[in-house]
């Protein structure tokens, strides 16, 4: 049995440590003594000298660790060349060991740079670099599965509108992506693999989603988000408040301003002193009881019984609006003219956007936690949180479970079926997301 040793390192043995006050040099063996020389495969290597290398090694005490190493030298025999004893446990591509370069790659996924640095005492830089090449690694290692139903939908983050591609079902990300650029769509798009999965189509009412989802995935649905659609009856009266409001004393400004969330509100779900506020604003200004009866009777589109009902209840909707507030609902009347197949596509396909409050937390939190940090290290904190992606982990292919005759469950696990399980992932579950961000968990 090997004894305890302070590193608990294959190839490397601790001979001393020494504490310099602000960090600590840990004085280590590398007298490896290879097999044969790994130039020519065939030389026998003799020793020749030494030399003394320093290594970084995960911080211990809250103090950086130095790793001081007196490192074998050898030369062949055969062909003459020198070179220094193996060390597994060093990383090749950097003066690091490779469990430094491992707790680096954890921790970087939650804390910032500037933190691991003065934490571990090297560079911000190198901290970047080891952040760069695991990042790499990951998105050749974990592949999402390609949604049925795939949403599109977009996030300002640092100042800049970011489309995001998600797992409607699975209420997941999908994708993250740098801009939302017809171009870049188009492109994104056409290489997406496995698009022939993709059954149904959900976004707003962006012109671009609309012609790049039918570019590139023809023939798919597409979908509305019903709350996309609503919104835009909840803006109208938010216009006809704001006209009122204009015209109101500063103490009754003040007022409406207050109870505008009463207007907002579904009818059906108002308490009775809200109820007797909104009446009240209602006798005061008749106009504004229009706007917001208009307000819920555009709610009911998604609350007929069937498509055809739902279309029939939209076109008397537009013809019943009062002259009065027509004005204010025209952007609403023309978005569902300009989109009548994909809204009330809604009614063949029952999907929406779930996550949509989510997202709104989503974009705030994202947006606190990436000050001074660029997208791409925001989209890979994001994408490849281990946390946020295990719910949505899967195992697919599982065999059933056969009772045993002592009444115990045991996997079937026999050869003759066949079946083979692999584990899918389908992306970052987005309120696991939400809530990791709401509680600081990046730092």
């Amino acid at each position: 049995m090997r004894q305890f040793d302070l590193l608990n390192l294959d190839t490397l043995q601790t001979s001393n440590l020494i504490d310099q006050g602000d960090h600590y040099i840990i004085e280590v063996d590398g007298q490896g003594i290879p097999g044969c020389c790994p130039h020519c495969q065939t030389g026998t290597p003799y020793r020749h000298g030494s030399q003394q290398q320093h290594y970084i090694h995960i911080p211990m005490h809250g103090k950086p660790v130095l790793l001081r190493v007196d490192r074998a030298r050898f030369r062949c025999k055969g062909c003459g060349k020198t070179f220094f004893s193996n060390l597994p446990d060093i990383d090749p591509k950097r003066k690091a060991s490779t469990r430094f370069v491992k707790y680096i790659e954890q921790e970087c996924m939650t804390k910032t740079f500037a933190l691991l640095a003065r934490e571990t005492g090297i560079d911000e830089k190198t901290i970047k670099n080891i952040f760069e090449d695991y990042v790499g690694r990951l998105e050749k290692e974990v592949k999402f599965e390609t949604p049925e139903f795939l949403g599109i939908d977009e996030l300002k983050i640092i100042g800049e509108y970011r489309c995001m591609i998600t797992n409607v079902n699975e209420l997941a990300v999908f994708d993250l992506l740098p801009n939302r650029r017809k171009t870049d769509l188009m492109a994104y798009f056409k290489s997406m693999p496995d698009k022939h999965k993709v059954k149904v189509v959900t976004m707003d009412m962006w012109r671009t989603y609309k012609d790049v989802v039918n570019a590139q995935l023809p023939g798919r649905d597409i979908v509305v988000d019903r709350w996309h659609v609503v919104r835009m009856a909840n803006e109208a009266l938010e216009s006809v408040r704001k006209r009122i409001r204009k015209e109101l004393n500063t103490r009754q400004r003040l007022k409406l301003k207050d109870d505008r969330f009463i207007l907002l509100e579904r009818e059906h779900n108002l308490l009775p002193e809200q109820r007797e506020k909104m009446l009240c604003w209602f006798e005061l200004h008749p106009e504004l009881e229009l706007a917001y009866r208009a307000k819920e009777s555009f709610h009911e589109i998604y609350t007929c019984n069937s498509k055809t009902e739902a279309q029939e209840f939209a076109r008397a909707w537009m013809r019943s609006l009062p002259s009065e507030i027509e004005s204010a609902f025209d952007a609403s009347r023309t978005a569902l003219t300009n989109w009548w197949d994909e809204v009330f596509n809604f009614y063949d396909h029952q999907v929406t956007n779930a996550y949509t409050e989510s997202t709104n937390r989503l974009a705030k939190d994202i947006n606190r936690m990436g000050r001074g940090y660029s997208f791409e290290v925001m989209r890979a904190r994001l994408i490849y949180e281990k946390q946020a992606r295990k719910p949505t982990t899967k195992l697919r292919g599982h065999k059933p479970k056969k009772q045993t005759p002592d009444n115990t469950w045991l996997r079937f696990c026999s050869p003759d079926l066949g079946e083979e399980t692999s584990t899918i992932e389908y992306g970052p579950h987005i309120p696991t997301l939400c809530d990791l961000l709401e509680k600081g968990y990046f730092s």
